[in-house]
């Protein structure tokens, strides 16, 4: 599903606006639309993502329906207010080691701190506050690439 050269263009939770921006896929939290509701939304053939914070929630989620999972959050984070806690390293190594999909870390992941999640074999993140809060946007980019490119 996901190729080296491929760039997708993902929305997250909101199914009416990857539909109307025609978005490669959807990215869905525990309590959005269910992914079946989505899936009428925007079209099965679409890369669906789904955001898990437990060995638990990973358990109750149908894998063969979903493209790759969020799992986090790695750190704390400025962009959710629920200020969940984040995963414990026995957590991360559980999660992955029963995943059968390609995992993006989520939460409060910066350039600074990057390194420890590549070090539990994670090569994808999604990045949001990093970028967002700095004074540099393109330059954060630049050096968080340059993170991942060191790992690959």
């Amino acid at each position: 599903m996901f190729k080296k050269t491929k760039k997708y263009f993902i929305i997250n939770d909101r199914a009416d606006i990857a539909s109307l921006a025609d978005a490669d896929g959807l990215h869905l939290g525990q309590y959005d639309i269910p992914l079946n509701e989505a899936k009428k939304i925007i079209g099965e053939r679409k890369t669906f993502g789904k955001t898990i914070h437990s060995l638990k929630e990973l358990i109750n989620t149908d894998q063969n329906r979903i493209d790759y999972l969020g799992v986090g959050p790695f750190f704390a984070s400025k962009t959710k207010k629920n200020n969940r806690k984040p995963l414990k390293k026995n957590e991360i190594k559980q999660i992955t080691a029963k995943s059968k999909k390609v995992i993006f870390a989520i939460g409060g992941i910066t350039r600074y701190n990057i390194d420890s999640v590549l070090k539990h074999g994670i090569k994808n993140v999604a990045v949001s506050s990093a970028v967002l809060l700095s004074s540099n946007p393109y330059q954060e980019i630049e050096e968080i690439k340059k993170c991942l490119k060191k790992a690959s």
